[in-house]
């Protein structure tokens, strides 16, 4: 993981909302009339198709609500995030920057999502150059590269309305800290708390 002191900008693209800046610790919210989808033990990525289990003595990933439609921009080598958008239909989108232009240094980027329901279908990996993309099993896609200045990211589709677990690592290390995504208008909701890694998304209308 990057140092702590870089920044992130992070511009929604929302008529009314400018950019906004956050360190990595920003705020977060949960969708709150909704459970974490717990995958049976046992159960994971190439068994019955269900999210990973989780470690023992791990939280269960915690389960937000999307803002459908809604979009973030983010200038690659400025800062470190991953990016989770969701799109009417079931489209996803999944993208990350580094923070090379503080650090000079590259980000190994590890991000895998699972759908809960359904298979994930229509891999596109053309925003991946130099990394690589694959599907493991029906229901899970995972992506990898060193990232620098650029934007990497994946798109995908699932039935729509599913439930993705997403996990993302950065050179081996995971934390909630560098997922972001758009809910009530807002980057994570304003949510205050600790987010998971893994961290399960469903976009908020179908």
């Amino acid at each position: 993981m990057k140092s702590s002191a870089s920044l992130l900008v992070i511009g929604l693209a929302l008529s009314g909302l400018g950019g906004c800046v956050y360190d990595n610790e920003p705020p977060r919210r949960l969708a709150p009339e909704r459970q974490p989808y717990s995958p049976e033990p046992g159960s994971g990525a190439g068994s019955d198709g269900n999210a990973p289990p989780t470690k023992p003595g791990s939280p269960a990933p915690m389960l937000v609500e999307v803002d459908t439609d809604q979009t973030m921009e983010a200038v690659g080598g400025e800062g470190v995030g991953v990016f989770i958008e969701y799109a009417k239909g079931g489209h996803w989108h999944l993208w990350w920057t580094c923070d090379t232009a503080q650090t000079r240094q590259s980000c190994d980027f590890s991000v895998s999502a699972t759908a809960a329901s359904g298979n994930i279908e229509n891999l596109d990996a053309s925003e991946l150059t130099g990394g690589a993309a694959t599907s493991p099993t029906a229901s899970r896609v995972e992506a990898s590269s060193s990232t620098t200045t650029e934007v990497h990211g994946i798109r995908f589709d699932t039935n729509p309305g599913a439930v993705i677990t997403v996990d993302a690592a950065i050179g081996g290390f995971k934390d909630g800290a560098f997922l972001f995504f758009v809910q009530d208008g807002k980057v994570n909701g304003g949510f205050t708390g600790k987010l998971t890694n893994p961290l399960q998304l469903q976009g908020n209308s179908p």
